[in-house]
């Protein structure tokens, strides 16, 4: 297939998701949870979006070619976001202290002894940016795969078979 909605839709989806966590960074909320759900569904929604793009030009496609291109699109957007994420943090190095803090709070809020805490966050700081590049590794891999399964479930619906292509016997 020349047309290829995964690559197409996986760079859209980044740059909605880029988007996202340059406008929270910025107004200082990046640490709140309810952005993350914000990039989850934009995630997911662009999957989706993917799926039934590609559902609707495959003739003779499976759940499971269509939730292949979900994972494809999927593989694009991790690929651009942990490069945004990596560069993020060292365009933006107060990123990782404002993160710290928003630790800090959550162990505070858990009733955490100081030296628990002080002993978290130095653990924290020594591996952030593993930490943070698995953090979206596996969270993007995860809202793929959940939006590879309602995209190949909602295209299944849309695929085309053979007969309804037009015939060329004029």
């Amino acid at each position: 297939m020349t047309n290829k909605p995964h690559v197409a839709y996986g760079l859209i989806t980044a740059l909605v998701l880029i988007l996202i966590s340059i406008t929270t960074f910025l107004l200082k909320i990046n640490t709140e949870s309810w952005v993350g759900w914000l990039s989850g569904i934009a995630l997911v929604a662009g999957v989706v979006l993917s799926c039934i793009a590609f559902s609707k030009q495959a003739v003779g496609g499976t759940f499971g070619s269509i939730f292949a291109n979900g994972f494809r699109t999927t593989a694009v957007i991790t690929v651009i976001s942990v490069i945004f994420t990596v560069l993020l943090v060292y365009i933006f190095p107060d990123m990782k202290e404002q993160a710290l803090e928003a630790a800090r709070k959550k162990m505070e809020q858990q009733n955490q002894s100081e030296e628990v805490i002080e002993q978290g966050l130095a653990m924290t700081r020594k591996i952030f940016l593993p930490l943070i590049i698995g953090t979206t590794l596996f969270g993007n891999v995860m809202m793929g795969v959940i939006g590879s399964l309602i995209g190949a479930a909602i295209g299944k619906k849309n695929l085309k078979s053979a007969s309804d292509l037009p015939s060329d016997n004029l």
